[in-house]
């Protein structure tokens, strides 16, 4: 008879403090579980942030992988709209139609090394593709989508692992409207990659902080290197929007205002980073070496 493990969905799950921990229980307490029945209860959830189910996708996926068998249950009908809408319960054995008459999600996907040329094309299509997105030159453009497909790359040269999952949500609110998409992968974590590295004792938010820093990198020779995420700072940094990444007990979020060293009692055994990006931006964005009227952004 198989054992069971249960995953009670909270109230709201968001891209915050709270939500964060979490998951990284979730991750922590499933690392080790074979053979067993998990269920994903989501009767006390009311609310969750779509982009939240590249983490938890993840993690389930991983699950199966070891023989588990997954059932999502209890799922309130505007929670099983979001799901529904981001594809992510397809993966899962649970069917549910709803139309897609407003594009508010980026689909629940995973990305490997060879998937360069779709995943450009998706981020093309469902990110950059979303009304209100910032507008940018072409060059901007490619350079951006670029640097998205470097934190797959990187995730998975950095980390070991073999896919980078992701999914976002468009939040058409009248008051600052955004979307948010999170990348994660189940793999080495940052502060193990710089420690090993630099054969120091960083705290997690030390580690993430070094990475961060243009040129620094755990790779030698010309393999690609760092989290890819200068360019997109510079694009939050403008556009007043948000980066978070979370990785093993560090949680770092950038914006526009200020750089926060939030830190996690609980370690998350990969990296999370989500990317929000704030909806109606008036800026016209190009590369600083682009020769146009317009004044230069990056």
């Amino acid at each position: 008879m198989k054992e069971f493990f249960n995953i009670p969905i909270p109230h709201s799950l968001k891209a915050d403090s709270d939500g964060y921990a979490f998951l990284s229980w979730v991750a922590g307490h499933t690392l080790l579980i074979h053979d067993s029945e998990i269920i994903v209860d989501f009767q006390s959830c009311s609310f969750i942030e779509g982009n939240l189910c590249a983490v938890l996708g993840n993690i389930l996926e991983s699950l199966k992988n070891r023989q588990n068998e997954i059932k999502i249950e209890n799922v309130r009908i505007q929670v099983l709209r979001v799901l529904a809408r981001n594809e992510f319960l397809e993966g899962f054995g649970y069917s549910f139609y709803t139309p897609k008459f407003y594009s508010t999600s980026i689909p629940y996907k995973k990305f490997n090394l060879e998937d360069e040329t779709a995943a450009r094309e998706f981020f093309a299509l469902e990110l950059f593709g979303k009304p209100g997105m910032p507008q940018m030159s072409q060059s901007a453009r490619k350079a951006i989508l670029r640097n998205i497909f470097e934190i797959c790359v990187n995730a998975i040269t950095h980390a070991g692992c073999d896919y980078v999952y992701c999914c976002g949500q468009v939040f058409n609110v009248k008051v600052n409207p955004k979307v948010s998409i999170t990348f994660v992968d189940l793999g080495n974590t940052i502060k193990a990659n710089v420690n090993n590295y630099l054969a120091e004792n960083l705290s997690g938010n030390e580690a993430i902080r070094w990475a961060l820093i243009d040129g620094n990198t755990t790779k030698a020779g010309n393999e690609p290197g760092g989290l890819g995420l200068k360019l997109l700072q510079d694009l939050i940094l403008y556009n007043k929007g948000k980066l978070q990444i979370v990785s093993g007990s560090g949680f770092v979020e950038i914006s526009e205002k200020n750089v926060k060293f939030i830190g996690q009692e609980l370690d998350f055994p990969g990296t999370i980073v989500t990317i929000e990006i704030k909806l109606g931006d008036p800026n016209f964005y190009i590369l600083s070496n682009e020769k146009q009227n317009t004044s230069n952004i990056f």
